[in-house]
């Protein structure tokens, strides 16, 4: 089963000599044949959803086709993202470990992924026109506590109102997914409280297990929800924005944002709050968005006058939505920031961090043990950090001329000055940690502070 946080991919493919950079391709080579690019494809979807076997597996592919075909052919491939058999996902595992999958109208119910040494479920509420071949946008709800004890038949119904919402939107074409997450380890949660850090590391494993079955525009990936999901929206942009496109919180709570916002800057951000909601009080989005707006991030809020904590107010989801399609995620932002406490979701999109000087308890709203920020002008990635001890930085030719040598300083300090060898094996490898195929790099370089 995958492993927490997913970073022991990096350690298995050592094991097997693939952490080292390798020259590219010669540019006689030729292009990756139609066999072994689906093959590939293949591999990188049974990667995402496996064991440490499959991620051996696909390392060993990816050498192999690396000493005998051209680079950028390999790159165009992965990009592809993973090939999936047409019709209906089906399940998975076997005995009494196997799934069973319910049919709720255009819900489908009963997917079941594992993290650590839990198993959580999610539905899927998918477009009739729904094409495998077609990657489509995503519309996360991350399941509110009140349905903790509904049967399946009650927690596919949540998706409803999110599916009304979209096609008004014009996004009739995007699969709704709703978690038990929360209900489970949330707040309240029925299995017991977690720390948020924990919480949202287990919503990156959903979604690799997501983007396993179903064709996903990772572009196009939008968290939504209202007041406790709410709060989870603002959550999981805090802590993985590079996996998404934008988030749209409704009637939530804001406390948990005010020492991360530097987090969303290049997140698109649509916030829904009624004037008259006594549960959620107003100040606190009005304080949060106008923050946001002074760090020049792209927010829009709109208070519905007269809106109460309820649907009055979470009716105007349809315009956030579409507001946000028009929005799609920059895989490739030649600036980036992010604070941490914990190495739980340790990506800030082109820079992994490795390791800190000390880790927080990874709950919401606590101060950040570390930051990172970060800048790309021509040639030169300058790099600034707190709290850091090493890190990986990661390029592609959308970033830097890669034919070119590339200046990285680091809290003032150059670390290295040359030209960087590309690495196809270990371009897949982050692909598949990272659960992104849009946002690929062709070269890594491990730096010590």
């Amino acid at each position: 089963m995958l492993a927490t946080g997913f970073g022991v991919v990096f350690t298995m493919l050592a094991a097997i000599g693939l952490q080292g950079g390798t020259p590219p391709p010669k540019s006689a080579a030729p292009k990756v044949s139609k066999a072994d690019a689906s093959k590939l494809r293949e591999q990188f979807a049974e990667a995402l959803a496996g064991d440490g076997k499959s991620l051996k597996l696909i390392g060993m592919t990816a050498k192999t086709l690396e000493s005998k075909y051209d680079f950028d052919s390999l790159l165009a491939t992965l990009r592809e993202g993973p090939e999936l058999p047409g019709g209906a996902p089906k399940p998975r595992g076997k005995g009494k470990d196997a799934e069973k999958f319910e049919q709720f109208d255009g819900v489908l119910s009963g997917f079941s992924f594992q993290f650590g040494k839990d198993t959580f479920h999610y539905c899927v509420d998918v477009p009739k026109d729904y094409d495998p071949a077609r990657p489509a946008p995503v519309i996360l709800d991350p399941g509110h506590g009140v349905g903790a004890k509904e049967d399946k038949r009650g927690k596919a119904g949540f998706t409803g109102f999110y599916r009304g919402r979209a096609e008004l939107a014009g996004l009739a074409n995007a699969l709704v997914v709703r978690t038990e997450i929360v209900e489970q380890i949330g707040a309240d949660g029925l299995a017991g409280a977690r720390p948020e850090d924990e919480v949202a590391a287990a919503f990156d494993a959903c979604f690799r297990d997501l983007a396993s079955r179903f064709a996903v525009d990772l572009d196009r990936v939008w968290v939504t929800g209202l007041s406790q999901t709410g709060f989870w929206a603002w959550q999981l942009g805090l802590t993985r924005p590079d996996r998404f496109a934008g988030i749209a919180p409704m009637g939530a709570v804001t406390w948990s944002t005010s020492r991360y916002l530097d987090n969303l800057t290049n997140l698109a951000i649509y916030v829904l709050h009624g004037d008259g909601d006594t549960v959620c009080p107003v100040a606190q989005p009005r304080q949060t968005t106008k923050a946001l707006a002074e760090l020049g991030a792209r927010v829009e809020y709109k208070e519905i006058a007269g809106g109460k904590h309820d649907v009055s107010t979470w009716v105007h989801l349809d315009e956030a939505l579409r507001w946000l399609a028009e929005r799609p995620r920059d895989p490739y932002p030649k600036k980036l920031a992010r604070k941490l406490q914990t190495r739980q979701q340790r990506w800030c999109h082109w820079i992994r961090v490795d390791e800190l000087e000390k880790s927080g308890t990874g709950k919401a709203g606590e101060a950040p043990t570390a930051s990172v920020s970060a800048e790309i002008s021509g040639q030169s990635v300058r790099i600034e950090t707190t709290g850091v001890e090493q890190l990986t930085l990661c390029l592609s030719r959308e970033l830097v001329d890669l034919s070119l040598p590339v200046t990285v300083t680091w809290n003032g300090e150059k670390k290295l000055e040359r030209k960087l060898e590309r690495d196809f094996a270990r371009a897949v490898a982050i692909a598949v940690e990272k659960c992104d195929w849009r946002g690929t790099f062709e070269v890594a370089v491990e730096l010590k502070r």
